[in-house]
């Protein structure tokens, strides 16, 4: 690859030429293979580095209760292990208790024959099931069909029209006109 060359007439006080490259002798594909293969090597660099400080850190955790138990603090030990625990605690008692809520809505879901067989299975599971079953409402009977009859569509033709004024009255008339026509057919 090619470098510019400059060139300085320091006698006359002259700024420096350059000679441009063309294009056409600059290979872009190497230049980019160039740039991938760094930035692979940047990134193997970062992932090795986070795995050393995450190795140092249990390294750490592991050497202090060696140390702890080499000097026979196990009181402390156990204290701080306690506290770590106790930390935990609220956390376990509130996820138990969702799981257990979800587990009975979704068992309530289900037939009775089959809940007995499927309060053991998972909460993922249950809930795949679940949404597999025909829902409530989609199991409810459509209107029946009656012939001559139209549906309510919801105009409000009991308003008396001569009084309203503007879009509403125009409304109304047409509801009026609408519902005429439709005991005429009767």
């Amino acid at each position: 690859m090619e470098t510019e060359v400059t060139t300085t007439d320091q006698a006359t006080g002259q700024e420096p030429q350059q000679e441009s490259q063309s294009d056409s002798n600059v290979d872009y594909k190497a230049l980019y293979l160039d740039e991938v293969n760094n930035s692979k090597k940047l990134r193997k660099r970062s992932q090795d580095a986070e795995t050393k400080v995450t190795e140092f850190t249990t390294a750490q955790e592991t050497n202090k209760v060696k140390q702890m138990k080499e000097q026979e603090r196990f009181q402390e030990l156990s204290e701080e292990l306690q506290k770590k625990l106790d930390s935990t605690l609220p956390y376990k008692e509130r996820w138990e208790a969702h799981e257990t809520a979800q587990r009975e809505k979704y068992l309530s879901k289900l037939p009775k024959a089959d809940r007995d067989k499927m309060a053991g299975e998972k909460l993922e599971t249950l809930e795949y099931i679940t949404n597999m079953l025909p829902s409530e409402d989609s199991s409810s009977e459509a209107p029946k069909h009656a012939p001559g009859k139209s549906r309510n569509v919801g105009n409000d033709i009991n308003k008396d029209w001569t009084s309203l004024k503007g879009k509403e009255g125009r409304e109304n008339y047409e509801a009026y006109l609408t519902d005429i026509a439709k005991n005429r057919k009767l």
